[in-house]
């Protein structure tokens, strides 16, 4: 992929973490700012803004934004696996089903083996 080198500045902690995070990830610190470049720039102007705010802010209110934002790509990294394996997949009930019948089924299915 054809890119530009963008630089940027960065506190002597934060470096650190990229560094070590790099190392663990096998990756290059280059390769982890690209990463984080890529998520910002794709962020709604108005998360950007929220962003900003909370980073002037403090380091606690920093930390649980990115524990929400990672919480929330989680979320969709699951939501996303659970499509995958649900591709194709057909339900046994049609969709008015009881509680009380899938229970019944289930019941049903396990005594046969």
């Amino acid at each position: 992929m054809a890119g530009r080198t963008v630089s940027a500045y960065t506190d002597e902690a934060t470096a650190m973490k990229v560094a070590e995070m790099a190392k663990l990830e096998d990756r290059s610190p280059a390769q982890i700012a690209a990463a984080a470049l890529r998520f910002y720039v794709r962020l709604p102007s108005c998360a950007r803004d929220a962003w900003r705010t909370i980073e002037a802010a403090d380091d606690k209110a920093i930390d649980e934004a990115a524990w929400a934002a990672g919480r929330a790509l989680l979320n969709q990294q699951y939501d996303r696996a659970l499509a995958a394996g649900l591709e194709g997949y057909e339900s046994p009930f049609p969709d008015n089903v009881s509680e009380q019948e899938i229970l019944d089924y289930a019941v049903e299915i396990t005594r046969r083996r």
